[in-house]
C-alpha cells in the first residue's frame, strides 16, 4: 500500500485528467475525496505533535 499522501496526490492527478475529459462530476468527487483524506491525515499528525509537545512541557515530579 502506498503512502497516504501519495494516494491523495494520485487522486488529484486523476481528478485533473477527468476534468480535462469533461467529466466534471467525477473530478469534483475525486477532489473531495482527496481533500477529506488529506485533512484527516494532517489532523492526525497535528494531534500527535501536540500531544508530544504537551508531554515535554509537563513538569517532572519532585525528587526527594
Amino acid at each position: 500500500m502506498p503512502r497516504p499522501t501519495k494516494a491523495f496526490r494520485r487522486q488529484k492527478v486523476n481528478a485533473a485528467a477527468a476534468w480535462k475529459r469533461g467529466d466534471r462530476k467525477e473530478a469534483y468527487e475525486l477532489w473531495e475525496k482527496a481533500a477529506k483524506g488529506l485533512k484527516e491525515v494532517r489532523a492526525k499528525k497535528h494531534d500527535k505533535k501536540k500531544q508530544a509537545a504537551e508531554g515535554d512541557a509537563a513538569p517532572a515530579p519532585p525528587v526527594e
